[in-house]
């Protein structure tokens, strides 16, 4: 007899709600920061990398190991530890600059994975 009438109380079930639109907004919300997070960084990559072959382009040929160095100079995205990410080569259109960089991305209830960035830029 009492829990038929347990059933029928509605009393709480806006904490319930909350509790499970809660947890999927703010999944969202972390999930579009990530989000911005790796466009930040294929941007910074393109950037350095464009900023490299302009360098490159100017110093050519002498300046092969330091084109690199430049490019993780002007770099500012999310530290890259102890890898360089670009390498150059004076074929093609040019002086040509391209970074590969695997970015890693973890949001909650979904889980971690990687997102592979790259870039190329080319100055004759």
């Amino acid at each position: 007899m009492r829990i038929p009438r347990l059933l029928a109380c509605e009393s709480g079930s806006s904490a319930v709600e909350l509790g499970v639109i809660a947890s999927v907004f703010l999944s969202m919300l972390l999930g579009i920061a990530n989000f911005a997070m790796v466009l930040w960084t294929l941007s910074s990559l393109h950037y350095a990398a464009e900023s490299a072959a302009r360098y490159a382009a100017i110093c050519a040929p002498s300046c092969n190991p330091a084109v690199t160095t430049f490019a993780v100079s002007r770099y500012f995205g999310q530290s890259l530890g102890s890898n360089n990410p670009f390498s150059y080569s004076a074929t093609g259109c040019g002086q040509t600059v391209t970074a590969s960089y695997n970015y890693p991305v973890s949001i909650p209830l979904i889980g971690s994975f990687t997102v592979p960035l790259s870039t190329s830029a080319c100055s004759p």
